[in-house]
């Protein structure tokens, strides 16, 4: 223990990092094992089609995170819509009006400046 924890009386916590993801492309069955109940599997998550590795943030997509229901999903319906509904959790565009359009552009410019782009995310098979 550091001198700063024993003076609290907290121990220092060190996580092991994340594995990196292999790029390839993924189905949504295969994505939905990348949610972050396994510690020795990456972090992943679809916008748009594409598939990142956001296991760097791992704070804020891990479980316990405040978007830590966007792991392993396709999150691209929920981020247009800012919201957390379950039944959101779709690639499914259709009827998104321009202002939802354009903060999926601000999520995707986000995932595409902060995050590893791993692939591309296939129809479920």
């Amino acid at each position: 223990m550091g001198f700063f924890s024993s003076l609290f009386g907290k121990k220092e916590e060190r996580r092991a990092p994340l594995p990196d993801a292999e790029e390839r492309d993924y189905t949504l069955a295969e994505l939905g094992d990348y949610d972050g109940s396994d510690p020795a599997k990456p972090l992943l998550l679809a916008v748009r089609d594409y598939v990142y590795d956001v296991g760097r943030g791992r704070d804020f997509y891990g479980p316990g995170g405040p978007y830590g229901m966007f792991a392993g999903k396709d999150c691209t319906r929920a981020l247009a819509k800012v919201a957390f509904d379950p039944e959101l959790f779709t690639g499914d565009i259709e009827g998104l009006d321009q202002d939802e359009l354009d903060k999926l552009d601000e999520w995707i410019e986000m995932f595409e400046g902060k995050y590893r782009r791993v692939g591309r995310l296939l129809g479920d098979g």
